[in-house]
Parts: C-alpha cells; sequence; structure tokens
C-alpha cells in the first residue's frame, strides 16, 4: 500500500471524519444569556424605582379624594364626627406611612434601603390602605347613600393608584379590599340600586385590572430581543 493510499483511509475513516451532525458550541453563548439576564433585571429595577417614585403623587390622589368624600357623605347626612374622624385617621396613617417608606428608601438614597424590600413594603401599606378605605363605606357612608357616591367612594382612588403607581400588584393590593368591601356594604345595607352599583364597582376594578394585563403583554412585545448568533 503506497503513503497516498494510507493517507486516504484515513481520510475516510469514520473516527477521523467530523460530526457535522453536532453543531460546534458559540462561546458566546453563555454572554448572551448573562446578558439577557441582565437586560430583565435592569427593566424590573426601573419599574421598582418608579414604583417608589410615585408615592408623593398617590397619596396626594388619595387625600383629594378622601377630603372629597368625606364633604359628599356630610352633606348626604353620613355618619358623625367620630366615625369620620377614625376613618380619616386611619387613612392617614397608611399615607405617613408610605410617605415615610419613600423618604427612606428613595428620597435619600436608592442604597438605604433595596428596591424588592421597598416595593414590597409599600404593596403591604396599600393593602393596609385599601382595606381601611372600603371600611370606611360602613363607618361614614348615610343610611341611604346616592349611587354615585358609592361608586365615586369606590372607583376614584382605584384609579388614581393605578394612574400615579402604574404597577400591577400595587393597584391590586389597594383596589382589591377597598372594591370588595364597597360593594359588600353596598349589598348588605340594601342601598339604592344596590346589585348595579355592587355589579359596576367590581366591573371598574376588572377594567383596570384588565389594562394592566394588556400592558404586561405588550411591554413583553416590544422588548427588544437580543441576537442569537
Amino acid at each position: 500500500m503506497t503513503p497516498s493510499d494510507v493517507h486516504l483511509a484515513e481520510w475516510n475513516s469514520p473516527a477521523a471524519s467530523p460530526d457535522l451532525a453536532r453543531p460546534a458550541r458559540n462561546p458566546d453563548d453563555g454572554a448572551l444569556t448573562r446578558l439577557r439576564t441582565l437586560h430583565g433585571e435592569a427593566g424590573r429595577n426601573l419599574a421598582l424605582a418608579q414604583f417608589v417614585a410615585q408615592v408623593p403623587a398617590a397619596c396626594v390622589v388619595l387625600m383629594l379624594t378622601g377630603a372629597l368624600a368625606l364633604i359628599w357623605a356630610a352633606a348626604a347626612g353620613g355618619a358623625g364626627l367620630k366615625a369620620a374622624f377614625a376613618w380619616a385617621a386611619l387613612v392617614l396613617l397608611g399615607i405617613v406611612a408610605m410617605v415615610r417608606l419613600h423618604i427612606r428608601g428613595f428620597a435619600r438614597s436608592l442604597r438605604r434601603t433595596p428596591l424588592a424590600e421597598a416595593g414590597s413594603d409599600l404593596r403591604l401599606l396599600l393593602l393596609f390602605t385599601g382595606a381601611v378605605w372600603g371600611g370606611g363605606a360602613f363607618l361614614i357612608m348615610p343610611d341611604q347613600p346616592a349611587p354615585a357616591l358609592v361608586f365615586f367612594f369606590a372607583a376614584l382612588p382605584s384609579l388614581g393608584v393605578a394612574l400615579t403607581l402604574r404597577d400591577a400588584r400595587g393597584f391590586a393590593a389597594f383596589a382589591a379590599p377597598s372594591s370588595a368591601l364597597v360593594a359588600g356594604a353596598t349589598l348588605l345595607g340594601a342601598w339604592p340600586l344596590d346589585m348595579w352599583v355592587a355589579s359596576a364597582i367590581m366591573a371598574s376594578f376588572a377594567v383596570s385590572s384588565l389594562g394592566f394585563v394588556w400592558r404586561i403583554v405588550r411591554t413583553r412585545q416590544l422588548l427588544p430581543r437580543l441576537p442569537v448568533v
């Protein structure tokens, strides 16, 4: 056998042939994966920072809405001064706690409180404030309130929280207990048009929730995707 024949045999042997079925691994795949992870983490941190930063605006909306609700309920023959004062004090307690969280965790320095912890604490405070707000339907409303007053009391603060904070879980933490309690008070008190008003309140909450779901889906579709090399 000549040297050329030996060379051809080695070239044509299965051991020497390259594995065409197994593509070569790109060394940049790990870097791209880490880059995608960092991109997602940066987006979540930005959303949390914006969530905490909008606390003062949400608190102003809640204070203005609460003052209007107290004035309207008092003009319609609502509960006495003690019940109104107790409800207003509890709402202000939640507002003050949120402002304190904003000052401690955001206004001074982002390094004082981790954003994830600040966001979780803020949602807990929103849950407390929403429960207190919904309980106001049992405290400050007159015996037979107008349907417009009840719907305003339930829907307007939830809408304000949704537009200012722009956080799905934060909105749900406030709006779910407040809407459920006001709707329950409407049904238990047999207020005028109770079924229609309760349905309108829960429908308003559902529409706002669907708006957040659509926004989340839309954001995921519009996020720039890194090319896979």
